[in-house]
């Protein structure tokens, strides 16, 4: 999952596949959960380990040892203060956003059926809820916790 705030005002929360890019290159995208940190990298070279060899017991769950911790902790403060220029959503729920720098993120719901897929978040408006079978207004935080 992926919780993005814009302001003070919305928060996103991703639970489908996303991708960020920039310049006709990908920033970060979903499955960075599963690939090792630059840093895990070096350890393991440190260690004597081959270049491509991940250990048995590499947990990718664990704070900062994937690539996307690593890369969303180089991105935090360029996505503080982020602006919105464009937002589109498809019928079939994908949400493109493009941002004033010139970075754009994908978010593409990835299942067919009703489970939730991503949340635009207000604190004092209903939350946009997009399922694979469609999206629905929504008081805010209902079934689920801010």
């Amino acid at each position: 999952m992926l919780l993005l705030d814009f302001g003070l005002r919305y928060r996103l929360r991703i639970q489908c596949y996303y991708r960020l890019t920039e310049q006709g290159r990908t920033i970060l995208a979903r499955n960075d959960v599963y690939q090792p940190s630059e840093a895990m990298w070096s350890l393991w070279r440190s260690l004597g380990y081959e270049d491509d060899y991940i250990p048995e017991d590499f947990r990718s769950d664990e704070e900062g040892a994937n690539r996307l911790d690593e890369a969303l902790d180089l991105l935090n403060s360029d996505l503080d203060g982020l602006t919105v220029k464009a937002a589109m959503l498809n019928q079939l729920g994908d949400l493109t956003m493009v941002f004033t720098c010139g970075a754009t993120l994908t978010v593409m719901a990835d299942t067919s059926g009703g489970e939730e897929c991503w949340r635009l978040m207000s604190e004092s408006e209903d939350d946009l809820v997009v399922y694979g079978d469609g999206a629905e207004l929504v008081e805010p935080g209902a079934g689920m916790a801010y």
